[in-house]
């Protein structure tokens, strides 16, 4: 009869520990509403990066992104725009970047931006000057927020870095204060498929809300922070006047070292409504 109770005390106290450790381990239940969030074909997403503001939004199939750099856009200064992006200021909700069928567009005035068709992004003759070589990146969710959508059509990451998995929940304390933090690690690996190093993601939350996200590389039992955002709006719809366009912007087609690249007199091709 001993061996029966010392038994069974056994099977519960282990069936305890597991379903312990199980809670314990177990994803932030918001994180879930997350990653069906930014998985979708609707999402906004707004964060601090190093004090630069940054708006990554999906609608409509149109992918859409905005900087501001204390407040205001990064300024591009040519013959057609002379004052740059000056007198945009933070409430101005234009796309800086966007992507819509088949098509990338730079905004330099709210009014007017120039237009590359996805074919034309391996051409050597761009204009280097209008910046299409980093047009994934302008467009792309930051890695932080990208565990949550790991395969992003705008997110590229070279092949050696794996998709991140969840591992363990944990109380971190960062900046004085402590969130409740998910942890999940993705493998850098070399060319013979042995490891190299480890990326770390936390994600930290407060009151049920993801308030941000970190990376850090994991070497000689220490980590190094990589980065480091503050995560404002993670949203399943643009809010209104999230991103406004009116249809009637003008749009000019990308440089392509001709002619009108010397002059700063790119070709026109019409209004946005007229070639979507």
């Amino acid at each position: 009869m001993w061996n029966l109770k010392f038994g069974m005390w056994n099977f519960l106290l282990t069936l305890i520990i597991l379903l312990t450790t199980v809670t314990a381990q177990a994803e932030q239940p918001k994180a879930a509403d997350y990653r069906q969030i930014l998985s979708s074909g609707n999402f906004y997403v707004e964060y601090d990066d190093n004090n630069v503001k940054r708006i990554i939004a999906q609608e409509n199939n149109r992918r859409m992104a905005r900087t501001n750099l204390g407040g205001t856009y990064r300024a591009l200064v040519s013959v057609l725009n002379p004052l740059g992006n000056f007198l945009a200021n933070e409430n101005e909700k234009f796309p800086e970047f966007m992507y819509a069928d088949g098509k990338y567009f730079k905004f330099l005035e709210k009014d007017f931006a120039l237009m590359l068709r996805t074919n034309q992004l391996g051409d050597e003759n761009l204009n280097p000057s209008e910046g299409w070589g980093t047009i994934y990146e302008s467009l792309s969710l930051p890695n932080e927020l990208a565990v949550f959508n790991w395969h992003d059509k705008f997110h590229k990451v070279p092949d050696a870095l794996s998709e991140p998995v969840f591992v363990t929940s944990m109380k971190k304390s960062v900046g004085g204060k402590e969130y409740d933090c998910d942890r999940y690690e993705s493998k850098i690996t070399n060319a013979d498929g042995t490891q190299s190093a480890t990326i770390v993601f936390d994600m930290c939350y407060a009151n049920g809300e993801l308030i941000l996200a970190q990376s850090a590389l994991l070497a000689n039992g220490r980590e190094y922070e990589i980065n480091r955002l503050v995560v404002k709006k993670i949203l399943p719809n643009v809010p209104s006047g999230g991103f406004k366009l009116s249809g009637k912007e003008k749009i000019y087609a990308a440089g392509t070292g001709d002619m009108n690249d010397l002059l700063e007199n790119p070709s026109y091709v019409g209004r946005l409504s007229e070639i979507q």
